[in-house]
């Protein structure tokens, strides 16, 4: 349990100090988050024919980009949490 509650703890402060950073430079900010949002609602290449295939592309998109933001957040957490 305390492992499962420092990874939480991480991704708060994580994700704290990346709205931060975000907040420093708006401008910069915006254009990435916009860029983002462009590829979460475009249609991969590679999607399967079908309207089952093309959602099946789409969720898998989503989910990396969700486990690359995790990822991001945690490290970011991580640098507050390490014990020195």
């Amino acid at each position: 349990m305390p492992e499962t509650l420092q990874t939480v703890f991480s991704l708060s402060l994580g994700a704290a100090y990346k709205s931060f950073e975000m907040m420093k430079s708006p401008s910069d900010s915006i254009s990435t988050m916009l860029s983002e949002m462009k590829e979460l609602f475009s249609m991969p290449k590679d999607a399967a024919e079908g309207l089952k295939g093309k959602a099946e592309a789409v969720a898998g998109v989503w989910m990396s980009k969700g486990m690359d933001l995790m990822e991001t957040c945690k490290t970011a957490g991580e640098k507050f949490t390490e014990a020195k």
